[in-house]
């Protein structure tokens, strides 16, 4: 009988530890999420198979929460070369332009998910002032961007720039124009408003102890909600109908709006899990040679379409998002 009580004496402690165990894990599970104030993501598959992710419940469907984690990341940083003429830059200062181009590569290698150890890492050739900018673009054959703050060469996978008087601004324009070597080398065929969209957005991504993150990009937000105050907003489906080259066009009769109105329309999309992995899935699709219009993949991909897409949209408008969107 001792032997009998002691071996239900024992199966009681086993269940009682592992009930206690549950709801240890239940308690920190619970407190990992609040403490991360992120959504549920919810999964589900149609009929034709294909895997669906939102972060609204759909009592239509049969959906199932996944689990987000974000692992650690590997990334293995480049060497940047920079050259300068007639410009001194201390070692802080060049440090900040490493780290900047290696925050970009990392944005499209962890998140977005490209091989970037298979672009060649970009050359930077700052100048000391607009004149001598100006100078080696007409000398380049590319007189038509003497305007530009700075610029991407594709045949010398080059970055040039001139000093601005605020420096910090010199060094945003390097990573927007990063960005843009990325993607003309990877994603040829991405479409104007994803291709400056994420080049704005890269002028304000930043790193600390914590990982990637994205500051509110201040000149967009105030332009954009100039625009709309004006009429000058595009709708969204405007904007992905429009062919790259009528999309330039129209940024620059619009003043400028429609390339900071894509920029915050990116930063829209990346505030969410299911936003960064719908651009995603954009991206690979072009990587690919689709030259379908954006208008029409969105509307396949996005969940409730092009229309949703748009009255999402118009609700984060109000108040153009949070300060900052960590990755």
């Amino acid at each position: 009988m001792g032997y009998l009580h002691a071996e239900e004496d024992k199966r009681h402690r086993f269940v009682f530890c592992r009930k206690t165990m549950h709801l240890i894990v239940v308690f920190l599970l619970f407190m990992v999420a609040a403490s991360t104030g992120s959504a549920e993501i919810y999964k589900w598959v149609d009929d034709d198979g294909k895997v669906h992710f939102s972060d609204r419940k759909d009592h239509r469907v049969k959906q199932e929460v996944v689990s987000v984690k974000p692992g650690a990341s590997k990334w293995s940083r480049f060497n940047i070369d920079i050259k300068t003429v007639d410009v001194e830059l201390s070692a802080g200062e060049k440090q900040q332009i490493v780290d900047g181009v290696n925050n970009v590569y990392e944005f499209f290698d962890r998140v977005l998910s490209f091989d970037m150890y298979k672009t060649v890492p970009v050359n930077i050739l700052i100048f000391k002032n607009s004149e001598e900018y100006r100078n080696y673009l007409i000398r380049n054959d590319r007189g038509m961007a003497v305007a530009s703050y700075g610029l991407y060469i594709p045949s010398e996978n080059q970055i040039v720039v001139y000093v601005r008087e605020n420096r910090s601004l010199t060094f945003k324009t390097i990573k927007h124009e990063v960005s843009h070597a990325v993607v003309d080398t990877i994603v040829p065929y991405a479409p104007a408003w994803i291709n400056e969209g994420l080049a704005e957005q890269m002028e304000v991504l930043e790193r600390d102890e914590s990982g990637l993150y994205f500051e509110r990009h201040a000149e967009n937000r105030w332009i954009v909600a100039q625009a709309r105050d004006q009429g000058r907003l595009a709708d969204i489906d405007e904007l992905l109908k429009l062919p790259s080259d009528k999309w330039r066009h129209s940024d620059m009769s619009r003043q400028g709006s429609m390339r900071a109105q894509s920029g915050q329309f990116i930063y829209f999309l990346l505030s969410k899990p299911t936003g960064r992995n719908f651009i995603a899935r954009l991206m690979h699709t072009f990587n690919r040679g689709d030259r379908t219009l954006s208008y029409y993949l969105v509307d396949e991909n996005y969940i409730g379409g092009v229309r949703m897409l748009g009255l999402d949209w118009s609700r984060w408008l109000h108040n153009q998002g949070d300060a900052i969107i960590r990755l």
